[in-house]
């Protein structure tokens, strides 16, 4: 192999190669869920003594229930995007989740 072949071949390629390695963890990093950001700056918060682990567990519960509820409705969403429901369907039962979600709330912060 000739050192002209090294230089124009081999070192361009595995220069793409570090770029698409480095771009598919910045990617990956990037889509994150919500979920998970709120939740670290949430112990970036906890640690730096601006909460405290009441406060902490309180605001993280509230968190994942508001992901679930958000998840929820994406799918019903999807549901009545795919025609498997009507709109009426739709109405009612997102009713229902943001009832259901109300008294999922209520109850932590009467717990807490």
């Amino acid at each position: 192999m000739e050192p002209t072949y090294f230089y124009f071949f081999v070192l361009p390629l595995a220069a793409l190669i570090v770029f698409l390695v480095a771009l598919v963890l910045y990617l990956a990093r990037k889509e994150e869920s919500l979920y998970v950001r709120e939740l670290r700056k949430l112990r970036k918060m906890l640690m730096s003594g601006k909460i405290d682990k009441k406060a902490f567990e309180r605001m993280r519960n509230r968190l994942k229930e508001e992901s679930i509820f958000t998840e929820e409705l994406e799918s019903l969403y999807a549901l009545l995007h795919d025609k498997t429901i009507n709109q009426n369907a739709y109405v009612r039962i997102r009713e229902l989740l943001e009832k259901a979600f109300r008294q999922r709330v209520d109850a932590l912060s009467d717990y807490t």
